[in-house]
């Protein structure tokens, strides 16, 4: 039964956040196999909601060439990227993600990406304003075309990128999350780059959608915790979350399970799932193309409840959740709490 948290937020295992007026509840660190455990709501897919406010995306599925206009966005069209914001914490997103997810060397240059980055982590800081209750969380993308394990970079180009990335984004975040990791390799080196840094560290990884418990890269759930490091799973590490993210719900709900056991009981675990079909199409799809017809905001909401009692205590949505099903969760998640507190 989830207690469903919406009041003030104290820091993660006592590690700095961005503001000394964010203090935590003493809940949010329970067992996560408490009889009592909180919920956290993450905001949903920043790119696809900037392209409903106008932003161009254009090209195949997970390339870098795709979100080069949300990229720009932060420098060009700030406006925009703070309305997005805007619009998830209004339908009760407690977490926002930067949007940087495609301010990196091979999007943005290697000598821009400071810039593009550190605009990010501004509009987002300014989006969230004084609010005392509302985390942003600094986005570690993938360097190179989205769900593409084969292109993933050398353990030495992996820690030079995502520590410029991570530097960039510090002033403005309260945690880091790497996200999208398509194989172990990967979010290992994103996770040691940003952990040194003194802020609470999320992993998020994206699944292959045989459903199978399996990453992008075939590795399994087990070997992807374990390549973080023995160190990362002792108490009072920077590791605070792991989650899956861009992914097929259904995937999302047969890993869940599988990663809760494996990592330590003040380890959070949650999803944010994708409202694509697949991320595996060629071309540039148009918009209506792309989506599930099925993942109304209801549905969306109702998955909410499917990867609560798999274990997830942090939940949102990635590419295709707008607004709208963040509102639904929001709802939903109130009236279950309702419910089990009557």
């Amino acid at each position: 039964q989830a207690r469903f948290w919406l009041s003030t937020v104290q820091p993660l295992c006592g590690l700095p956040l961005f503001s000394s007026s964010v203090s935590w509840p003493a809940s949010i660190m329970a067992p996560t196999n408490d009889a009592v455990a909180t919920v956290m709501i993450m905001d949903g897919g920043m790119g696809h909601m900037l392209r409903r406010l106008g932003v161009t995306v254009q090209g195949e599925v997970g390339s870098v060439e795709r979100f080069l206009g949300v990229a720009m966005a932060n420098q060009n069209t700030p406006e925009l990227v703070e309305k997005a914001h805007r619009a998830f914490i209004d339908a009760g997103a407690q977490v926002v993600i930067t949007n940087n997810y495609s301010c990196i060397p091979a999007v943005v240059g290697r000598e821009e990406t400071v810039r593009y980055v550190s605009a990010a982590g501004k509009v987002a800081r300014q989006a969230i304003g004084t609010s005392a209750n509302i985390l942003v969380a600094g986005s570690l993308p993938p360097l190179e075309a989205s769900y593409r394990h084969d292109l993933v970079q050398t353990p030495e180009r992996l820690a030079e990128d995502y520590t410029v990335i991570a530097g960039a984004l510090a002033p403005y975040v309260d945690v880091f999350v790497c996200e999208t990791m398509s194989c172990a390799r990967e979010a290992a080196g994103a996770y040691a780059a940003g952990a040194v840094l003194g802020k609470p560290m999320w992993v998020s990884w994206a699944l292959s959608e045989k459903a199978d418990g399996t990453l992008l890269s075939g590795e399994t759930v087990e070997m992807a915790v374990e390549a973080l490091g023995p160190h990362a799973l002792e108490q009072g590490s920077p590791l605070q979350a792991c989650f899956f993210n861009c992914s097929q719900a259904e995937a999302v709900e047969v890993a869940l399970p599988r990663l809760r056991a494996v990592l330590p009981e003040w380890v959070r675990i949650g999803c944010y799932a994708n409202g694509f079909k697949t991320v595996h199409s060629e071309g540039s799809p148009k918009a209506s193309d792309e989506y599930r017809e099925d993942f109304t905001p209801e549905v969306f909401a109702e998955w909410g409840l499917r990867w609560q009692a798999k274990g997830a205590t942090i939940i949102g949505g990635c590419c295709g959740i707008f607004p709208e099903h963040i509102k639904a969760l929001h709802e939903t998640l109130q009236r279950a709490d309702t419910s089990a507190s009557a």
